[in-house]
Order: C-alpha cells, then structure tokens, then sequence
C-alpha cells in the first residue's frame, strides 16, 4: 500500500502507474478524476511535499470540490482509502491481478448494426443535431469517446430510435449515478426502447418511479432485514399495496414483520401479507387498534368484503392461524 505523504529519500523521474488501472478502472471513469488520481499517484514519489486538496486543485486548475468528489469517487471503486485525519491512501494496485478467465460480455443485442466511422460521419454532416449529441455526451462523461463508443451512441438514434432530447436526458442520468460510460447508457438505452420511452415525459416519468422505487425499496429492505440482495418485483408490488393501497403505517407493517419471524424464523412476505390482510379485513388501520385482532381460525371463513384489494391475486388466503400452523409443523420437522 502507498501512503499519499510518502516520500523517498530522492526524486523520481518517474513514477509506477498499475497495469490494472488502466485495463479496468480508467475507462470507465470521469477524465478529471483520472487526472486526479495520477497527480495524486505521482505526488507519493515526490521529495518532502505534503499537498492538500487546495494545492492538487490549485496546480491541475481545477475547483476544490472537484478534488473531493475525484476522491469520494475512486474511495468507491477500491482504489484509494481516505483516512479519518484527511489523509489519502493509496492502495497498492500491483497485488490485484486479472482473472485470466474472464472474458468479454457478450453483445446486449445481437442485431445491433456494425456502424463504420464514415457512415456516422455522413450522418453527422447531414444531421448537426448528432454533432451536438456527441459534443454533449463527451461533456457529460468528461473525455473524448472512442470510435466504438461513438457507433454505440449513434445506434441509439439510428438502431433503437431514441429521440435525441430522450438519448441527452439518458446520458444524466448515468452522470447522476458515476457511471460514466457508454456499456452502462447502452444497457439503459436498450432497457428504455424495449419499454418505448420515447418522449421526454416518459423518461421522467420512469426515472421518477425509478427513485420512488429505490428509495422506498432501501428504506423496507432496512426494517424487513433484509441485505445482500434487491426485492424481487412481488415483494415490491406488496409494499406499495401495503403502502399505498390499504394505506397501512410503517408501524404496523413493522409489527407484522416481527410476528412473521417470531411465528416462522424469517420475514416472510405471504406471511406478513395474510396478517395486513387480515388485519385490514378487521379494519386495524393503526397501532391503538390491535387489541381487536382476532385471528381467523383454520378452516373458518369469514364474509368476505368487496373490495379490490383482498380481490390481490396473490394474496388470496387470509387465514393467518393456518399460517401458524404451517409454520410449527415446519420448525418440528426441522428439528425432529
């Protein structure tokens, strides 16, 4: 590992960029913070220089903002460490070495067209809207595209006929998340024409629900304990329609939570489902409202109500006590 405010006892007139950073790291990430990196990297062999985030600014003519988020950026990847007294660290890049087995993905769409740099320099001349889109696209990702990342940009127009205002919208919001390559917007860009995005309106739209979905699938995940996987798109057609349908508060899904695992060792959503179902059916809205719970017997069925929500196709069954049935004679044959 190098530390950022070490330095030898002479000068060096150069200094060891790994071979791995630029085979997997470089590519994908913003130009400016590349050349951050690579000062910072070189000012670890400098003789007796302690820089701060000022000075790196300062001789690269760039913000000071900029050095932070270059560091917050690599911090993400692995690559450096920033330490509690504002150090950097950089982390030792030789000792990673390549899968020698891994190989390139294989093409997201097999029909995408093969473009020649001719043809896309045709096209530019006789459409100056594509002049613009490629300008604009290397500003938001910060460095000049390649031959090949160009034909990729191109076939969003030409091959999946992305609107040029839906394509520019597309290429933010891979800027919004740090990804700053054309693999990744390619992969969003075939997302968005197989679900016909194709106005601005709908873009937003979908970005929207997007970060509604990721926003509230976070804060689930958290209170479900839920970790090391995203929710499976049942599980979030259940939170919305515990949310926003049956209009349900957190408290109580988190108490319906809790019964599921007392009851079956893991939170469980048909389990946590028929008990929201159950209590709803019950009109237990709120937490003062659970000493009326009374718990359907098995093989008991109550008049059932009209209404769309206990008409879910998934959650037909209510009968939370032949749940608990299940769920004990599950724990016996588990443990003899």
């Amino acid at each position: 590992m190098v530390n950022y405010r070490i330095s030898g006892s002479m000068g060096l007139p150069a200094f060891p960029v790994a071979s791995i950073f630029v085979d997997k790291y470089m590519a994908d990430a913003n130009a400016t913070f590349v050349k951050i990196y690579l000062y910072g990297l070189r000012l670890c062999y400098a003789v007796g220089t302690k820089p701060d985030n000022a000075h790196i600014a300062e001789a690269l003519d760039l913000l000071e903002s900029d050095v932070v988020r270059a560091w917050r950026y690599w911090e993400k990847k692995g690559v450096i460490r920033r330490r509690e007294d504002g150090g950097i660290e950089f982390v030792d890049l030789t000792m990673e070495r390549p899968n020698p087995l891994d190989v390139p993905e294989k093409e997201e769409n097999q029909g995408k067209p093969q473009y020649k740099a001719k043809d896309i320099l045709v096209a530019v001349e006789n459409d100056k809207r594509l002049s613009i889109l490629l300008d604009y696209a290397q500003n938001i990702f910060g460095k000049t595209l390649s031959t090949s990342e160009t034909a990729t940009l191109f076939s969003f127009f030409d091959w999946l006929k992305l609107p040029l205002e839906v394509i520019m919208m597309l290429l933010e919001h891979c800027a919004s998340l740090e990804k700053y390559n054309m693999r990744y917007a390619e992969k969003i860009a075939l997302s968005w024409a197989d679900e016909g995005i194709d106005t601005i309106e709908k873009a937003e739209q979908h970005l929207k629900n997007a970060d509604k979905r990721s926003k509230l699938s976070r804060k689930y995940k958290r209170m479900l304990g839920i970790v090391g996987r995203d929710l499976s798109d049942a599980e979030y057609a259940h939170i919305l329609q515990w949310t926003e349908e049956m209009e349900m508060p957190q408290e109580l899904i988190k108490t319906a939570y809790e019964k599921a695992v007392l009851q079956t060792g893991s939170a469980s959503f048909p389990y946590i489902n028929a008990i929201l179902q159950s209590w709803y059916k019950q009109g237990i809205m709120k937490m003062e409202d659970l000493s009326k719970d009374t718990p359907q017997k098995p093989g008991v069925s109550k008049t059932k109500k009209t209404n769309k929500f206990l008409d879910y196709q998934q959650t037909a069954s209510y009968d939370v006590a032949e749940f608990e049935r299940r769920a004990l004679e599950k724990r016996i044959r588990e443990h003899g």
